[in-house]
């Protein structure tokens, strides 16, 4: 599953692509593990299952930049004080891609604690964007071919606008119009407008991320319906399978929701979307990527 992606059309839209992700992919090693873990393999590991969009939190201390969950740090091993580090996380996806030049890595970066989202942005694009040809920076939904060994950058961690070095060509796809989905008045999938700096967008994304639902409840309102009936214009789905409520830890959560997924047919060659996830297993993520053939 390292390198599934070979047999995908150059043309397709990463949009019109169906592929597995992990939520909080950095929260492997974290104190809190009850509430804070939300998987049990690094990220080359990860990505080697077939896993193809990460999400990371970032928090910006004025010094380093640091994978966080909530106001958890991650670490960088099992019982290890050491932080663990964005160049760590790129390293592991720079290391992928060179052994794996037909894939891509779709990355998902928000700012979870720390400095505020302009200054963590400043860093993060000084640091690691400027003067690197890895990513892929523009506010477009790109074909495979554009990103064929390279990380398309989803930007939820905002820019400085009066800042004349951001454009729609170094920031990423802008996506920090993210709705927080926490009240059951919400429409189970929303549909939010990708902003672009200079021009007027006709490109969308919906999300369905209630977080808070107990799992049945969320698998019945929220994440059946979005598989059941996905859009199918050319536009970004995500659907998270993740949420945290009460007690249930995050793998037990996952449990129940994997149970009803497996249970549930999809079809061949038709889109769903990005299905996100905490602790994927082989046959979840396989059972998701042979829906594009």
């Amino acid at each position: 599953m390292n390198n599934w992606m070979k047999n995908i059309p150059d043309d397709f839209l990463i949009s019109e692509i169906n592929l597995a992700g992990t939520h909080n992919s950095s929260a492997q090693f974290i104190r809190f593990r009850h509430f804070s873990r939300c998987q049990n393999k690094n990220i080359f590991d990860q990505l080697s299952m077939g896993i193809r969009f990460l999400d990371i939190r970032l928090k910006f201390d004025g010094e380093k930049l640091k994978l966080n969950h909530s106001f958890v740090s991650c670490k960088k091993g099992k019982n290890k004080k050491e932080d663990l580090l964005f160049s760590d996380i790129l390293r592991s996806c720079e290391l992928f891609l060179k052994e794996n030049p037909t894939e891509t890595i779709i990355m998902s970066i928000k700012r979870e604690a720390g400095k505020n989202e302009e200054e963590t942005f400043d860093y993060f694009y000084n640091t690691f964007i400027k003067d690197s040809d890895i990513f892929y920076t523009k506010n477009a939904i790109p074909t495979l071919k554009e990103v064929r060994g390279k990380i398309v950058l989803l930007n939820r961690c905002g820019a400085d606008i009066d800042n004349p070095e951001y454009t729609d060509n170094n920031t990423g796809i802008n996506l920090t119009g993210w709705p927080y989905q926490n009240s059951k008045k919400d429409a189970f999938l929303q549909k939010v407008l990708i902003a672009k700096r200079n021009e007027k967008s006709d490109e969308f994304f919906y999300v369905q991320d209630f977080f808070n639902l107990k799992p049945k409840k969320k698998w019945e309102i929220a994440i059946l319906p979005t598989i059941q009936n996905p859009p199918q214009d050319k536009s970004i789905i995500l659907n998270f399978f993740s949420g945290s409520n009460g007690f249930s830890s995050p793998k037990r959560y996952s449990r129940i929701i994997f149970k009803r997924f497996s249970d549930y047919e999809l079809k061949p060659m038709k889109k769903y979307g990005w299905f996100i996830l905490d602790f994927p297993n082989k046959k979840i993520i396989k059972k998701i990527v042979l829906t594009n053939y």
